[in-house]
């Protein structure tokens, strides 16, 4: 809620924020943040910064003996590509900044606080988010050289609890299973029949003036959060797919007539009068009808949430797009959509894109009928015709269908609603948060510093500075995270917690190995 003033006076030891807020409370006084790699990259966290400073200025001293000077950072870009980079002055101009921040790391829990507000200005003015907050006008020189493991930008004052799959939790396995019967009397084919029978049935109550080769876009989210951009891109999709509409609710009612006039001046009165509103809906039946939808086009400043899942768990594939690094709302449809398995698929990472992947999986939809009689050992879901005894289905094929494939007959085994995995993975950080805590590693230390490179290596010279960063920082977690394992008990590779910084949760019951989950999670 909003009682922060409770937890400023900190009436526990360890502090932790989960899903009150989608974002950084920026308070010295909450210890960690329960999120994923996905929604928080850790070189948006200040911890994971502060970290890379001090690695980076270690790093500087070795390099600065002759013996390291020739395989240095520098010189080693120097000859995988052309690239303009920063000298190797930078490392040794960046370590005597980074000495002022961090030397008072282990002046312990009472300094903490201190230190960072000494650190962070109050006066943000008009600040960008995803600039540095410190004003120095060395600090800003700095701040405007080429740096490949971006130092200078962080955004979360707390630590994170990295929870694997995604941070997202739900009970959706346990609260819905409408079609709990058909699945117990079925094959899988007839299952898959059956659903696309019961889409099909509602899809002609809700919309029977709809022909059969409409393409449905959906969103479901209140209105608010269409924003002008998002909005033009639609109006582009519907432009470009004739035969589609986009799906909406009147929540609220007063923004229907709001959004057709401005659809009308954008558009035109054609593409606006396929801007489709219905009645918000109980929940149960919100869940059901979701598997009308072809597909759910999300909203790109703040994301679906528990809409999301509520679309993912009726099968509906989601397209969504991470559009802020700093905006923890931005990014999380991309967390619950990846824990499906089906990420590659239904994350984009531009507005092109986004336009380009809707129209692509409507103009590449297509049906068609197959006809027999119902079967007396399985429950009939449309009715049969009265004249001939046969019963019409509709088969749809095509990108959204092979995706809502895999969503359908995989959801008992996805991650995404895998409540008593997540409760677990969960408990793991707690455990490890408090044993932090009573043994004082969760205070940052000077003298242990990992030395971990990730330097450039051939393979990122064709990427652009951000997939860079996001590649070297992925490189260097998932080489600690092997060097980690490789030493550790079993009770120890539950988590990976470097002293002072986040903790990383590892599923130990999963098949994909700790390093890999990373990976992909860091790469979007």
């Amino acid at each position: 809620g909003a009682r922060n003033e409770i937890f400023a006076a900190r009436p526990a030891p360890v502090l932790v924020a989960f899903m009150g807020f989608a974002g950084t409370l920026g308070a010295g006084w909450c210890d960690y943040v329960v999120t994923d790699p996905i929604v928080c990259p850790p070189w948006t966290v200040r911890s994971e910064v502060r970290a890379e400073r001090r690695r980076r200025a270690k790093l500087g001293e070795q390099r600065s003996q002759p013996e390291m000077q020739e395989v240095g950072r520098h010189e080693m870009v120097e000859r995988t590509a052309s690239m303009a980079i920063s000298d190797s002055s930078d490392s040794e101009a960046e370590a005597n900044i980074d000495s002022e921040h961090v030397g008072a790391a282990g002046m312990g829990r009472a300094g903490r606080q201190g230190e960072w507000a000494e650190e962070l200005p109050w006066d943000f003015g008009e600040l960008d988010p995803e600039e540095d907050g410190l004003h120095t006008n060395e600090l800003a020189d700095t701040h405007r050289r080429s740096d490949e493991a971006g130092v200078n930008d962080w955004v979360y004052t707390e630590r994170m609890m990295y929870m694997p799959h995604t941070y997202f939790v739900n009970d959706h396995r346990q609260g819905f299973r409408e079609d709990e019967e058909l699945r117990e009397v079925q094959t899988p084919d007839a299952l898959w029949l059956a659903e696309q029978d019961a889409r099909y049935k509602m899809r002609r109550e809700l919309f029977p003036q709809l022909s059969d080769d409409v393409f449905i876009f959906a969103n479901f989210n209140q209105l608010y959060k269409i924003d002008p951009t998002l909005f033009r891109l639609w109006l582009r999709i519907l432009e470009r797919v004739p035969n589609a509409i986009i799906w909406l609710l009147r929540f609220p009612a007063a923004g229907e007539e709001h959004l057709h006039r401005v659809a009308t001046e954008w558009a035109g009165p054609d593409v606006a009068r396929r801007v489709v509103f219905t009645d918000v809906a109980p929940k149960h039946m919100h869940i059901k009808r979701g598997r009308i939808a072809d597909a759910f086009l999300d909203t790109t400043e703040c994301n679906a949430h528990t809409t999301a899942v509520d679309i993912l768990w009726s099968g509906t594939p989601v397209l969504t797009w991470p559009r802020h690094e700093h905006k923890l709302c931005s990014r999380v449809a991309a967390s619950v959509v990846c824990a499906t398995g089906q990420g590659r698929a239904m994350v984009v990472s531009s507005a092109d894109e986004y336009v380009d992947r809707a129209v692509e999986w409507a103009t590449q939809a297509r049906h068609e009928y197959t006809y027999d009689r119902p079967s007396a050992l399985v429950p009939a879901i449309l009715e049969p015709d009265v004249r001939t005894g046969y019963v019409k289905h509709r088969i749809c094929h095509g990108p959204t269908m092979d995706i809502r494939l895999q969503l359908f007959m995989a959801r008992d085994q996805s991650r995404l609603f895998d409540t008593h995995r997540w409760t677990r993975n969960l408990e793991r950080g707690f455990a490890e948060a408090w044993r932090r805590w009573v043994t004082g590693e969760d205070e940052a230390d000077d003298n242990d510093v990992e030395c971990v490179g990730h330097e450039l290596v051939a393979e990122d010279c064709a990427l652009d500075k951000q997939s860079r960063r996001k590649a070297q920082w992925s490189r260097r977690i998932e080489q600690r995270i092997a060097d980690g394992l490789a030493t550790a008990t079993r009770e120890q590779r539950t988590v990976y917690a470097p002293r002072g910084g986040s903790i990383w949760i590892l599923d130990e019951d999963d098949g994909m190995p700790a390093q890999t989950w990373v990976r992909e999670m860091l790469g979007w």
